[in-house]
């Protein structure tokens, strides 16, 4: 009885630890959003602001953070529904299907995972500058309109989908469409959720690839906003943790809006940390 408690007793400090290590960064962000410049790098270090300034905010605002946060609603919903719809349609044929090569081709796809994503950044730009898309906002769409990791993800999830509804299913006369619209994607909807936020946090956070497609003021991001301020020999660290924190706050909301679709899905595709 002693072991056990003396182990969860261990096993809650740890989580404890953990939970503070995740948490303190986000908080010492939001603090350091409301010093002065001054106060933000002076030492000793102060956890809690002496004056609370909200200038970091008037100039987030002032400086038309409005442009980005647009901007990167619509990316991100782009690819989210792109990859969702894409990756959930080729995840179906390789569950579900049988045709000649399958197993083979699946290999492949996946071996695409371990090409790294730098060296094919001058191909996608060559390709997206042909097409005429450069400088716009379906220039960072159209390169992640599917995604192999969300495939194999929800590849995984249908392999566990039950053969006697899809039998019974296909004796009612109801087509593959049908039994994949009607059927295989409603009960998959915890999964696809959790994909859905896992496309959306890396889309919002994306830096590499909208700084090489676009180049204008007008479609830039919010990552590429918050590159930009910080200068090139001083940095207003007010104003930096200011726009920080609003392009974190939303990722945040949905997080623990569909935190529970996201842990449920953990235990159906078989992922663990």
């Amino acid at each position: 009885m002693k072991k056990e408690k003396i182990y969860k007793l261990l096993t809650h400090l740890v989580l404890l630890a953990g939970v503070i290590c995740m948490l303190l960064p986000l908080f010492w962000m939001l603090m350091t959003s409301f010093k002065n410049n001054i106060e933000a790098v002076a030492v000793p270090m102060t956890v809690f602001p002496k004056v609370w300034d909200f200038g970091g905010y008037q100039r987030v605002w002032e400086r038309n953070i409005i442009r980005p946060y647009i901007n990167t609603i619509i990316i991100s919903m782009g690819i989210v529904i792109c990859q969702l719809v894409t990756a959930s349609m080729a995840a179906y044929a390789f569950a579900r299907l049988n045709f000649p090569g399958k197993k083979y081709l699946f290999a492949v796809i996946i071996c695409m995972i371990m090409i790294p994503q730098h060296m094919t950044l001058i191909p996608k730009y060559k390709i997206v500058s042909a097409m005429g898309l450069a400088d716009t906002l379906a220039a960072v769409i159209v390169p992640n309109f599917i995604s192999i990791s969300v495939t194999f993800f929800l590849r995984q999830s249908f392999l566990s989908f039950p053969d006697e509804l899809e039998d019974a299913a296909k004796i009612d006369g109801c087509s593959l469409v049908r039994i994949f619209t009607s059927m295989v994607l409603p009960l998959s909807r915890s999964v696809i959720t959790a994909m859905g936020i896992m496309v959306l946090l890396f889309a919002w956070n994306d830096l590499l690839w909208p700084t090489i497609a676009i180049t204008s003021e007008k479609n830039r991001v919010l990552s590429m906003f918050i590159a930009l301020c910080k200068g090139q020999y001083v940095t207003d660290y007010g104003y930096l943790m200011a726009a920080s924190t609003c392009a974190v706050l939303p990722m945040i909301i949905v997080y623990a809006i569909f935190q529970k679709a996201f842990v449920s899905s953990i235990t159906m595709t078989g992922i663990k940390g």
